[in-house]
């Protein structure tokens, strides 16, 4: 077979345990599909079209749309990113304002340049002492509108990568008071609609009365990569514009085999073996939890109204991709990306005991050796005082829009302060950007480019490693 096929294979047979989406957690035992290639088909008679449904895939859609409780979902084949663009686009007139927060994945800057918009950005408050952004304020929302009466949408992720999730019920309220919509990036929180009663799962974005959600299933569900769904519950938002657009960033020839997936996710995350998948996921979290609170040098991110499946943990004197690589060579346990201070480790329904078992034994070890090491000094230790903000407030020279095909050079990274950047600077995941074309490079937002480099972690973005590409300055003849 092909190389990657067969390291795939390869991999997938090694014990390493797998603290990173997609949320089937490679379990083909209890989530397994027959042989793909056996129903791997177009739209042929009697298996409808997506982008036309009138059959059984339209029956899928309604099906979901019952579970999650919106008045129409839609399958999405192109991940959530696709539901983003389409959202974006059937919500903001052309050349329009959208109010989004500056924490956004990096679909939605590709909306707003795709469509000319004038972005209004929230930048939310840190979270003391870990150096992530955390909900955004109601009230910053509320200010925003009522400095710029032209906004037409407003748009938050929540739950974030981090699991920190915003108060939709009153950021909801603030929009429709306005009769603005609220779009909500909830890649995040496919699995908060199974939750039980008095569950400490906070509530879903679309449970609160967001207009538009998007979520990937296979983040933290049994469904294949690039699997999502987006939610439709509002009079405020033409169907007929948003079903346009669907059209327009999706695949023409939408994969049966993911769709299917889909269909299966939902059906068993909503019958009794869901449930029950739920119901021991969540004590599963909630012993794990109580055992992280308890070690002295290992924290645990956490909080009112947070997604408890994120793990966010960090490490005294000990950066976060230490922490990361030590987890994944010594323990064979995989997380899913790492900060300069932390690492997340995401969990699933579909997750182990096995796991559950080998992380607490890891992380016993680790807090334990650390308080051995407490008096003697470490390399590559993250000595950020006071963990700076990662998302600076960002000052718009031009608009994406307004970059493209705009003349750029080359700058030296130390030379760059002053300078209007051409290129997005992130790391990915999550896929925040520090840096926007059209923005002004600081000198605060270098020192956090330098830190990153120091801490071992890559900087996306940018198209030469020590250099940005910058508006070249004009010249006179």
């Amino acid at each position: 077979m092909g190389e990657l096929y067969d390291r795939l294979t390869a991999y997938g047979k090694g014990d390493a345990y797998p603290f990173h989406m997609p949320g089937h957690k490679r379990d083909g035992k209890r989530f397994c599909f027959q042989n793909p290639f056996s129903f791997d088909i177009t739209e042929i008679d009697g298996f409808d079209d997506l982008h036309h449904p009138s059959g059984i895939l339209r029956d899928a859609m309604d099906r979901a749309a019952s579970v999650y409780g919106s008045e129409k979902s839609y399958f999405l084949v192109n991940g959530s990113s696709g539901g983003i663009l389409a959202a974006v686009s059937a919500c903001v007139r052309r050349g329009g304002k959208l109010l989004t927060a500056r924490n956004c994945h990096k679909s939605v800057y590709h909306g707003i340049f795709l469509r000319g918009l004038r972005p209004v950005y929230l930048c939310p408050p840190p979270v003391s002492g870990w150096g992530t952004a955390g909900a955004v304020p109601p009230s910053a929302v509320e200010a925003a509108l009522s400095a710029e009466p032209d906004i037409e949408a407003v748009l938050i992720t929540s739950p974030t990568y981090e699991g920190i999730c915003s108060d939709i019920k009153e950021i909801a309220r603030i929009c429709h008071e306005r009769k603005i919509p609220l779009l909500v990036d909830g890649a995040h929180g496919a699995h908060l609609a199974y939750r039980g009663e008095d569950s400490a799962f906070p509530p879903s974005a679309l449970e609160q009365g967001a207009d538009l959600v998007i979520e990937s299933l296979h983040k933290t569900l049994p469904s294949l990569t690039q699997t999502a769904v987006l939610h439709k519950r509002s009079g405020l938002i033409r169907e007929d514009v948003l079903e346009w657009y669907l059209q327009v960033y999706q695949s023409s020839s939408p994969s049966y085999v993911l769709m299917a997936s889909m269909d299966s996710c939902i059906s068993y995350m909503a019958g009794p073996e869901g449930r029950a998948d739920m119901e021991r996921y969540e004590r599963r979290l909630t012993e794990l939890r109580a055992f992280a609170g308890g070690l002295v040098h290992i924290r645990l991110l956490e909080g009112e109204g947070c997604d408890i499946s994120k793990l966010v943990l960090k490490a005294d004197r000990m950066g976060g991709r230490e922490f990361y690589d030590l987890l994944r060579t010594e323990y064979r346990l995989q997380p899913e990306m790492c900060t300069e201070t932390y690492v997340i480790l995401m969990t699933a329904p579909g997750d182990r005991e096995e796991g559950f078992i080998r992380l607490k034994r890891a992380l016993g070890e680790i807090d334990g050796r650390l308080g051995a090491e407490e008096r003697r000094d470490r390399k590559n230790v993250g000595s950020w005082s006071g963990v700076p903000v990662r998302f600076p407030a960002p000052q718009a020279a031009r608009t994406l829009s307004q970059m493209d095909g705009a003349p750029l050079e080359a700058c030296p990274l130390s030379s760059c302060a002053g300078k209007i950047s051409g290129e997005f600077a992130y790391i990915y995941p999550p896929g925040i950007p520090l840096l926007a074309p059209g923005e002004l490079v600081t000198e605060e937002i270098l020192s956090i480019l330098f830190r990153y480099r120091e801490e071992g972690l890559e900087v996306r973005g940018p198209a030469e490693k020590d250099s940005l590409r910058v508006l070249a300055e004009e010249r006179p003849f």
